[in-house]
């Protein structure tokens, strides 16, 4: 901000006649949302508190080149260190007219500079001579024959941003985890960049973790990227065995392009530091070498598309009519509680030979024949559906869905009268059965959109996903991902808030979705 001249004195300390104090408002912004005080700020830069305050007030300049401008940018980007207080930063420098254009930690410290400058403004709107040069200056960066190495989760942060935000969609990554005790990898800005950037980009990684006895260390992986397991978009595998270690360390490998090396000592208490290596040799024996680990990782997980239908049916088979409790959380609606010939008549219409419609209504004969054996015997089924999705399909009068439900590939929207179906058959089942129970959400967290979890308890787990151009199942029966997806379910079912938990109570709901659907749709 650029202090205003006024025909008139004024006493002030910065010794210039006419001189009127402006408040310098973006400093004391950023302090308000670092949550910093005056003294905080003056002790830990040991500067005399009444500074601070000049500088606040406007009563002394704040130059760009002043070592003091320089120590508060130091102090402010010490206490930003989570992704949220850059992308606030951010936001106030486009406001401001500064460059985008950040890769470096280094050149975001510029900008907050020139934000925070009271001759900011006038650096910027004269970008030539000696203020060119002095914004401009080359930046000290350490280099070494194989790369950039930058130290902190914040650098690490804006590197990754920089490098995996540019690839191509759909590219390959892959991800070697010496332990599953590095901290940088579950660190929850890294998980919001990494989860972000892979569904933008519809990125897909091979992650290969080196398991220890610390089973803690596991779940905060299994449920940090928990999105990105259920979508397909991590494939997880472990290599068991670890022994003790001088450091940890992680290997983001984009082949044929770039690796990121990141080193954290065993005490997680220096900052990480990264390497970033675009050497095409290098690389390339790094991809040869992950290529190895990853055939000798054991994969917790299984993701079927549309080519393994016969799979995914058994899969089906085995969590609804074998012995066992069945927990399920359902974006749409299961086909699985229509009556037969509600069934064979939706069959019909999506011409099929006689032969293939033959098939598919035995299979489906054999499923209720078995289902029905398991709720007499007391198996509990619980299901947890969203009211906002029941309410869509109200007003739309048809359910899309994976078409491995209907036992075809690709999607299936079924009609109005398959919606009613399905509808009577629950609240039927609710009434007949009671373990078979059901609780109605509001709506879901964004983790269970667009997806249809199966867990068999102790089993294994199942999980159709369809938001992406073709739907895909992911499969494991890996207890220490089935634990975690168990836990996930445990603590939806037993929220209650917004809940419809009543029995009665959802069976009037069901029926009430069922009549406007009927009044809209004939």
């Amino acid at each position: 901000m650029r202090p205003m001249r006024l025909p008139c004195a004024s006493n002030n300390t910065t010794g210039q006649v006419g001189y009127v104090a402006i408040p310098n408002r973006n400093l004391k912004s950023i302090f308000d949302y670092l949550g910093l005080s005056n003294i905080e700020v003056a002790k830990s830069l040991h500067y005399d508190p009444s500074l601070i305050s000049r500088y606040l007030s406007g009563q002394r300049h704040l130059k760009a080149s002043s070592p003091q401008l320089d120590a508060i940018a130091e102090l402010i980007l010490a206490r930003s260190q989570r992704v949220r207080d850059v992308e606030w930063l951010t936001e106030q420098f486009v406001a401001s007219g500064l460059p985008t254009e950040m890769a470096t930690v280094y050149r975001f410290k510029q900008n907050l500079i020139m934000w925070l400058a009271t001759d900011g403004d006038t650096l910027r709107h004269n970008l030539s001579g000696d203020s060119r040069k002095e914004l401009l200056k080359p930046e000290p960066t350490v280099v070494r024959q194989d790369g950039l190495v930058c130290a902190g989760t914040l650098q690490i942060a804006m590197e990754l941003q920089n490098v995996l935000g540019g690839l191509p969609r759909g590219t390959v990554a892959d991800m070697f985890l010496s332990s599953d005790q590095l901290s940088t990898i579950v660190d929850a800005d890294i998980i919001a960049l990494l989860m972000n950037i892979i569904e933008k980009n519809d990125l897909r990684i091979r992650m290969v973790v080196c398991v220890t006895a610390n089973t803690q260390a596991m779940s905060l992986i299994v449920s940090g990227y928990m999105g990105a397991l259920v979508s397909g978009h991590v494939q997880l595998s472990v290599v068991h065995g670890m022994t003790q270690t001088v450091t940890n360390q992680l290997h983001l490998i984009v082949p044929n392009k770039y690796a990121l090396l990141v080193t954290e000592t065993t005490g997680r208490l220096a900052r990480a530091v990264a390497t970033a290596v675009r050497d095409a040799e290098y690389v390339q024996e790094m991809e040869s070498s992950f290529g190895v680990a990853w055939r000798y990782a054991q994969p917790i997980l299984n993701i079927y598309d549309d080519h393994f239908t016969r799979n995914v049916i058994e899969v089906f088979y085995t969590e609804f009519c074998t012995p066992g409790a069945l927990d399920i959380i359902k974006d749409n609606l299961n086909p699985m509680y229509m009556k037969e010939e509600e069934y064979f008549r939706f069959l019909a219409t999506r011409g099929h030979s006689e032969e293939e419609l033959v098939w598919r209504c035995s299979e489906y004969h054999r499923f209720k024949v078995d289902l029905h054996i398991n709720l007499k015997n007391g198996e509990l089924f619980r299901e947890v559906l969203s009211l906002k999705r029941l309410d869509d399909i109200a007003r739309r009068g048809v359910c899309r869905m994976a078409g491995n439900y209907f036992m075809e590939n690709g999607f299936v929207d079924l009609d109005t009268e398959g919606c009613l179906a399905i509808l009577e058959g629950y609240a039927q089942y609710m009434e007949t059965y009671p373990n078979f129970q059901l609780l109605i959400l509001d709506d879901f967290a964004t983790l269970n959109e667009c997806s249809c979890w199966h867990i068999k308890q102790n089993h294994h787990i199942g999980i159709n996903y369809w938001k992406q151009k073709e739907p895909v199942m992911v499969y494991s029966d890996q207890l220490m991902l089935l634990r975690e997806f168990q836990t996930h379910f445990d603590k939806l079912w037993s929220t209650g808030a917004g809940a419809i938990g009543n029995q009665l109570n959802v069976v009037a709901v069901l029926r009430d979705v069922a009549r406007r659907m009927r009044v809209a749709h004939g």
